[in-house]
Order: structure tokens, then sequence, then C-alpha cells
């Protein structure tokens, strides 16, 4: 159960909220800086006017002032100390402040408070006379500077209802924006290994889909693949119980024949013995692909890369298969000077399993193996490609693209008849992952086009890697 403060709308409205309050407050400061920049310069502005207006007037010899009604001010002769105008018996006599407005404040100034004052002063002779003109404005009674210092308060009454009312929308919006992840997460929670064909609702079609569609089927396409890969483990171990079981049913027969009758038979204890051993390496052999398979795909065998040129390698694959199948019949296009860089083990390997399944499937038809090695060099992608055609009766339609699975022999029964385990085409594959190639497989027809059916004769795999 999801605690309320864990819940993911709550955490984006929370965090919305108080990035608004942050952004607010920031504005409220930002806002009360330049009001306050702007107001002071309005106000030296008036002052300096005022100040100006008296001085043009006392240069005119004239005595009585236009002065607005908030603005204070005070005429005096600055060696006396004398005040000769004024309309604020109270104003102090400050000095010059070189056209600026100063703010000036006098604690215990009056008997029930402080003087609090912006005031500016300017001098001027006439006449052989020295005045100081001095106007200023009370900022205890400045609606200006009142608007001012409420200015926090009333912010922070007016952002407090906006947060409440923004934490209650964002929440909304956010759980209605996830609510389809939670439909996701609720379907997600019935989907095992048994029910692996199930899918995760999509809300919109291709053509309008969202962050949440694409989440939706991303994992849909992940259940999709590990359905094939569970599919293909159950085949997998199918398999091995099936290849398994043959060859030990086999062992156990024998021994129970040679239990009752292989004591006093010599005949009938060599056969059975002899057939022991055969199953016994039969298993063993399976055993070691299949060990060898675990190895390459866990990365546990790492390929041995080194330099080797490729008409050695291409030699040394006709001469040991004519060594174990002298009736066959192997050509090998010359290799010339091409030098690759490569596991020179893995890649025999991988050549001589699949020559050794050309001249098996030949013989199984009756015919002698015909096999031609081609090579082909691709300068552009710097790969090279090993090309191993043969005469035999090629692939069905059905079997071709199965041909690389485990245990595979082109038929569900799993026919032991012609050898093997059905493991060789599979580790072949899995090395050429290794060494970052590839394998395939193709039927080779005639090339008579009049016929309704092109026939086939012969199969041929590439082998493909880099240099």
């Amino acid at each position: 159960m999801i605690k309320p403060f864990n819940s993911v709308p709550v955490k984006l409205s929370l965090r919305f909220m108080l990035m608004l309050t942050a952004a607010v407050l920031s504005l409220s400061v930002l806002f009360s800086l330049v009001l306050h920049h702007s107001m002071r310069i309005q106000k030296h502005e008036d002052l300096q006017k005022a100040a100006k207006g008296i001085i043009k007037k006392i240069q005119d010899g004239r005595t009585s002032f236009n002065v607005p009604y908030f603005i204070s001010y005070v005429v005096y002769n600055p060696d006396t100390k004398e005040s000769l105008y004024s309309n604020d018996p109270f104003l102090p006599l400050l000095q010059d402040t070189k056209e600026k407005s100063v703010r000036y404040i006098a604690k215990n100034f009056f008997i029930d408070g402080d003087l609090n004052i912006l005031y500016y002063a300017s001098s001027l002779t006439v006449e052989g006379n020295k005045y100081i003109v001095e106007t200023a404005l009370n900022m205890d009674t400045d609606a200006s500077s009142m608007l001012l210092r409420k200015l926090p308060e009333t912010t922070v009454a007016a952002v407090i209802p906006v947060l409440i009312i923004s934490f209650f929308a964002s929440f909304i919006i956010a759980r209605n924006t996830i609510k389809p992840v939670v439909k996701m997460t609720q379907t997600a929670k019935y989907i095992g290994s048994e029910n692996l064909d199930k899918r995760l609702p999509v809300k919109h079609g291709i053509a309008k889909l969202d962050e949440n569609d694409e989440l939706a089927l991303t994992f849909n396409d992940l259940f999709a693949r590990l359905k094939t890969d569970f599919d293909r483990e159950k085949n997998f171990t199918s398999d091995v119980s099936h290849e398994l079981k043959t060859p030990v049913a086999v062992i156990l027969g024998q021994a129970n024949l040679l239990r009752r009758w292989g004591k006093n038979d010599a005949l009938q204890l060599e056969k059975s013995l002899g057939i022991i051993i055969k199953e016994a390496h039969s298993m063993e052999s399976i055993i070691q692909n299949l060990l060898q398979l675990s190895r390459l795909e866990c990365g546990r065998q790492k390929p041995v890369m080194e330099t080797l040129l490729l008409q050695d390698l291409l030699q040394l694959l006709k001469d040991e298969t004519l060594s174990y199948s002298p009736d066959a019949s192997i050509s090998i296009q010359d290799a010339g000077a091409c030098i690759v860089h490569t596991d020179r083990e893995l890649l025999h390997q991988v050549c001589t399993v699949v020559i050794s399944n050309s001249i098996k499937f030949t013989k199984g038809i009756g015919r002698a193996a015909v096999i031609e090695i081609t090579m082909h060099e691709n300068s552009k992608n710097n790969t090279v490609s090993i090309v191993i055609s043969d005469n035999g009766p090629g692939f069905t339609d059905e079997s071709l693209p199965h041909i690389f699975d485990r245990f595979y022999r082109g038929d569900s029964s799993h026919n032991r008849k012609a050898g093997g385990s059905g493991l060789g085409l599979s580790i072949a594959k899995t090395i050429m992952t290794a060494l970052h190639g590839t394998i395939t497989a193709r039927n080779i027809h005639d090339d008579d086009s009049s016929a309704p059916e092109k026939k086939i004769r012969g199969a041929a795999m590439e082998i493909t890697f880099p240099k």
C-alpha cells in the first residue's frame, strides 16, 4: 500500500507548489525592489523640482513659494543657522546634499516618536547672501512608503489561497496523467511466467502515441521477448531430456541384458559393451556441446584473436576432411594472400561443423560429397565471407528457419539415425556471434528457368566475419 506522501501526484503537487511559492516570492521581492527604486526616483524628482522652484523665486526676489502640500521646506542662512522661510517649524537644518536625495532619521526627535524624512538640499548665493534651500518628505506619512511596508503582508495574504488552489489543481492533473501508469501497474501484477501473453493496455492508436503508450508498448515488447525466451528454454529443457533419455534407456537396457545373459555369452558381452560405450560417448558429446554453448553465451569463453592466412586454414580443412571421407571432392577458391584477424580454433570449428554436415547428409542420399569453398572480401565494410556449398539434399522450406535451433534435425521426432546431437549449427551460430560475425543458410537451385519449380541441387552456408 502506497502511503499518501509517497504518492507521485502528491509529490508532484508539493513540488509544483514549492516552485510556485519560490517564483511568487522572487517576483514579489523583485517587484518591491523595482517599485522602491521607481518611487525613490520620483520622490527625488519631486523634491528637486520643489527646491529649484524655491531657488528661482528667491533669485527673482520673491518670498512666497508654491510648494506641493506633501513637501516640507526650509530656507536658511548656513552661516548664522537662521531659518528665513519654512512651512514646517520642526524641519531640521541640514547640509547641502550635492544634487542627491538623502534619508535622514533622528531617534526620539518628537515626544511621541522619531523623525524619518527624505530630503534634498541645495546651496545658492544671491547678492552676496548665502542660502540653503531644503525640501523634505515625511516617510512616516508618505503613502507610497506605507504601501511598500504593507506589500509583504499583502503578498502573503494573496499568495496563500493561490498556493492552495494550485496544489489541488496540480494534484488533479497529476493524478489523471498518471492514471494509465496505475492501470499498467495493476495489470503487470498479474503477469507471470504462466501468462506472458497478457499485455498492458495502450490508450491511443499508433498515430497518437504518448509517453505512457510508449512505456506500455516497450513493456509489451519485453513480455513478448520473455515469452519467446521462456518457450525456447522450455523446449530446450524438453529436448535435453529427450536427447539424454534415449542413451540412458539404451545403456540401462544393455546393462540388464548383460546381467541376465552376458556373463556366459562372450559375443553378447562384447556387443552390449560396444553399445554402452557408443551411447556414453553420445551423452558425453551432448554434455560437452552444452557446456561450450553455455560458456560462449555467458562470455566465459573469450575468442583468442590472432592473425592468420585464410588460405592455410582452408587447406587444413580440406586435408582433415579427406582424411575421414576420402571419397569426397573438395575444391577451394584461391584465397590468395587474404589475411584475417580472428580466433583460429573457433573459426576452424565452425567450418568443420558445416563441412561434416554436408558430407553426412550428402551420403544419406547415396551421393559422394562435392564441396566447393569460396571466399569473398567486402572492402566497404571490411569483412570476409566464406561460402561452403555442397551437392546434398538442401533444406526444406519448413526446416530452413530452424536449422540453427538447438537439437533441431528437420523433424519433430528428433530422429537419431543421421547421427549427431543437433547442436552443431547452434554452436556455430553462437561462435560467430562471439566473433562479431554471422552464419546464414540457403538452398542452391538449378538454373533451368523453364521448370515450373526450380529443383534444389544443394545447400550453401555463408560465414561472414570482420577482417
